[in-house]
């Protein structure tokens, strides 16, 4: 009769754990360990704050909730010899760099081929100096509209001129001034930086003589070239620097995440949309 009731409590043992043991433990399926992405993440020095903060917490629930592995070697200046290293021993899915001041490098280090994951480089600022523009075409290119900021661009200057007011124009030789905004009978309104070390002594005579009440630069000046033209006495406005953009990297983010297990990545440039760009605006 003992034996009868021992061996009744080890049965009723068995069926209980059998009955529960992966009740506490999660079980990741086989489909789903096959299906497992890995991501190498490369972020810049130059990043804020608040966007380190964002990338990090994405790849946390990329991680724990969607199994994705990942490396992420952030504070970066350049794509460096620990990037090489991973490139070269990792295999990655997809590789993202974020940050305009690394794309020179990382244009480089995606023609050497070290790796085959997709890669993604995802501007973090509006580029005044046009190093964004030189992604190679193994790369999909995450932009701010260039023609959205162009028209904010042109709709500013039509206001101030719609107020009737004089403007003299600093610019270079390969940016002309479209004519809609100075007409070919108003070169005596521009003075070209290039070649021209006489440019401020030639725009403070211009400036004077037409009364003007602005000076627009229309390609990218130097902050002391700003100071210089300020002496004046008169607004000066970097056109090219002149404005500010408002990226919301959790958005961000979160799409790139729907790319990769929507694999719906593809090459080449992508404007950020309007939920990713929440503001452009005049500074």
């Amino acid at each position: 009769m003992k034996i009868k009731r021992s061996m009744l409590v080890i049965l009723l043992l068995s069926f209980l754990v059998s009955g529960c043991g992966n009740r506490g433990i999660p079980v990741i399926k086989q489909e789903l360990m096959e299906k497992k992405l890995s991501v190498l993440m490369l972020s810049s020095v130059n990043l804020s704050d608040p966007s380190k903060q964002a990338i990090g917490s994405a790849l946390q629930k990329w991680r724990d909730v969607n199994f994705i592995a990942y490396d992420w070697i952030n504070d970066l200046g350049a794509l460096d010899d620990r990037v090489l290293t991973k490139l070269k021993t990792s295999s990655y899915d997809y590789i993202y760099v974020i940050g305009n001041d690394l794309f020179p490098s990382a244009n480089g280090v995606i023609q050497q081929g070290l790796n085959t994951g997709k890669w993604t480089l995802l501007q973090s600022q509006l580029d005044v100096n046009g190093t964004a523009s030189t992604a190679v075409d193994q790369a999909a290119f995450l932009q701010i509209d260039a023609q959205q900021i162009e028209s904010l661009k042109t709709k500013w200057i039509q206001d101030l001129l719609a107020q009737n007011v004089t403007v003299e124009w600093v610019t270079r030789s390969d940016r002309p001034i479209p004519s809609e905004l100075a007409p070919s009978e108003e070169a005596d309104h521009i003075v070209l930086l290039d070649n021209n070390e006489q440019w401020f002594q030639q725009l403070s005579f211009q400036t004077r003589q037409h009364f003007a009440k602005w000076i627009i630069f229309y390609s990218p000046a130097t902050e002391a070239q700003l100071q210089k033209a300020k002496t004046i006495g008169v607004s000066v406005m970097d056109i090219s620097n002149s404005l500010s953009a408002e990226l919301n990297w959790p958005q961000i983010l979160d799409d790139r995440l729907l790319a990769m297990t929507s694999k719906s990545w593809h090459k080449g440039p992508i404007n950020y949309n309007s939920t990713e760009l929440t503001e452009l605006k005049m500074k």
